[in-house]
């Protein structure tokens, strides 16, 4: 484990603050110390693959070392584990969207603030080799007939499966009870696996490959997250295009979106931390600094005004990214979600592997997030 509190930390006359992050995709470096200079409340940062972020906090938590706060994907705050403080409803900025709020919560208790929205699936094309985004993946898929894909797509990822799913069952979860064996379901991966079977994609390239053929021009089109766009855009430049996800036949494939919340494990806001932590809140929720996330981070904010700022700009890529949240679900945060990914995946590798009929994998899938549900629940209360 590489977090150890520092001994100067207790000798400093400055309250601080450990708060941990993910590596990747921001850098809160320059925030937190514009937030210390202002309140001379020092932070400490604990910064981590995003890959190791979870099973690092598990750790901790173990070892009764958590942080007082932490940076993450609102799925995160499913995890029992943490301990994660109920935020009080006043801490949160009147300028959030109800969608962003609910978003914030699990099983009805408001366990995280949101800082940042969207982390949901787009259509990337490029201008040299096309002008016009696939509207009708389906009819792309007939109509193509190419010894080379063209569509970039992480076929195996069950983010990018579960926008099947979505376009044609709008709750994955439904009064806390996992809907997996649906006609719906079963609808999609059939679907799915007529995408597989076409020759629009190539399946066994995945995301870092993909990633590769699009920057150099190889593929037309991409199917990515947003926070993939800041990237492409430095590689591409003004060859680079946003669309919205494309429709199968008569339903559009829709993406989950969620938040970048900030929460406190270990119920640190009832901690004498408590009052460091509200300042922090405060500020990074602060009008100043929500207008600068996009330009500093490339991360969408959860500011409602300042996302229509953004639209404001002139940019049509930008305006396309924050329009497309529209047509997003919010992803469950409860703590059963992990199990839908692990069975939805199971299902699908056997499903198109002929192990299962289509009927056989929506029971399997349903069989297996249950039973899993189950096993969890006994060892909450062992």
């Amino acid at each position: 484990m590489a977090f150890l509190r520092p001994v100067q930390a207790n000798m400093n006359k400055h309250p601080t603050i450990d708060i941990a992050v993910g590596l990747e995709n921001f850098d809160f470096q320059p925030l937190f110390e514009e937030f210390s200079a202002k309140t001379g409340i020092k932070v400490n940062i604990l910064a981590f693959n995003n890959n190791q972020l979870k099973s690092e906090l598990l750790l901790y938590a173990d070892a009764l070392q958590l942080p007082d706060a932490v940076i993450i994907p609102s799925d995160y705050m499913g995890l029992s584990e943490l301990q994660f403080s109920v935020v009080p409803p006043s801490w949160l900025s009147n300028k959030l969207a109800p969608k962003v709020v609910e978003n914030s919560k699990v099983n009805g208790e408001l366990k995280g603030v949101p800082i940042m929205f969207g982390n949901h699936l787009i259509q990337y094309y490029n201008r040299t080799l096309t002008q016009h985004p696939i509207t009708d993946l389906q009819s792309y898929v007939q109509q193509t007939h190419s010894n080379e894909a063209k569509l970039g797509w992480n076929y195996y990822e069950m983010y990018w499966f579960i926008t099947f799913a979505n376009s044609l069952q709008p709750n994955i979860i439904a009064s806390g009870e996992p809907q997996l064996d649906t006609r719906a379901m079963r609808l999609a991966l059939s679907n799915y696996q007529v995408l597989l079977n076409s020759t629009a994609i190539d399946a066994d390239c995945a995301y870092q490959c993909l990633m590769n053929r699009f920057k150099t021009g190889k593929l037309t089109y991409f199917v990515n997250g947003i926070w993939a766009y800041r990237q492409l855009k430095d590689k591409l430049g003004d060859d680079l295009a946003v669309a919205p996800m494309p429709n199968w036949g008569n339903h559009r494939l829709t993406s989950f979106a969620s938040s970048h919340v900030l929460s406190f494990p270990a119920n640190a806001i009832e901690s004498k931390q408590g009052p460091y932590l509200k300042k922090l809140v405060d500020f990074m929720q602060s009008q100043a600094i929500q207008d600068k996330l996009w330009d500093e981070l490339n991360a969408l904010p959860a500011n409602g005004d300042s996302l229509q700022q953004l639209t404001e700009r002139g940019d049509e890529n930008l305006a396309t990214l924050i329009a497309s949240l529209q047509a997003t679900y919010p992803q469950p945060n409860e703590p059963i979600m992990a199990y839908i990914w692990e069975a939805m995946l199971k299902g699908l590798t056997r499903y198109l592997g002929g192990v299962y009929s289509v009927e056989e994998t929506t029971q399997y899938m349903q069989f297996i997030v249950t039973k899993s549900g189950q096993n969890e629940n006994k060892s909450q209360h062992r």
